[in-house]
């Protein structure tokens, strides 16, 4: 009787197994910021991870980002160094049959965030744990049945005193596989 059970609860996982479908993105770009009470714009480069799963095929995924972000900034009498790591929530609804796919996509987590500001007044540094939210839109190519190809623009809004408002622009391109 131990035998039949573990048959049949290994045939129910396969066949849930085979009706989902799990992909992993790994995106690169620019990302630019403000910095609180500067003039200037903060600029620099992302990398970001993305791990999803899409239960049945649907239009609906859900999936966990992790990534890297570095800015950095330089006014006339100090120089700003701020790298996060972001870890969140995805989920996301794709649109689109056949090789081109559009998607829109959420983020909800925490940042894990250092701070550093050189300057003729000496050096401080920091560093911040807080909230991580926000949206991005984007479009898949596919170039196989396997892989495919990720362009997305992401906006987030990050709760520390670093940032003015907390707002970060991402423009990412990357390479997936489905498995």
């Amino acid at each position: 009787m131990k035998k039949k059970l573990l048959l049949i609860g290994f045939l129910c996982f396969s066949i849930f197994s085979m009706a989902q479908e799990n992909k992993f993105t790994l995106s690169a770009g620019y990302v630019f910021a403000n910095i609180e009470d500067i003039d200037t714009d903060a600029s620099g480069w992302r990398i970001n991870g993305l791990y999803e799963f899409n239960p049945n095929h649907g239009m609906l995924s859900h999936g966990l980002a992790f990534g890297y972000f570095g800015t950095s900034a330089d006014t006339k009498g100090a120089n700003y160094n701020i790298n996060s790591w972001p870890v969140y929530y995805a989920p996301k609804v794709t649109v689109g049959e056949g090789m081109l796919r559009g998607f829109l996509k959420g983020a909800i987590g925490s940042h894990f965030t250092g701070y550093k500001r050189t300057g003729a007044l000496g050096e401080l540094s920091s560093f911040d744990v807080g909230f991580y939210g926000g949206a991005s839109i984007g479009g898949e190519l596919h170039i196989s049945d396997r892989a495919f190809i990720n362009v997305e623009y992401e906006w987030a809004y990050l709760s520390n005193s670093y940032y003015r408002d907390g707002f970060i622009n991402s423009a990412m391109a990357g390479i997936g596989f489905k498995f």
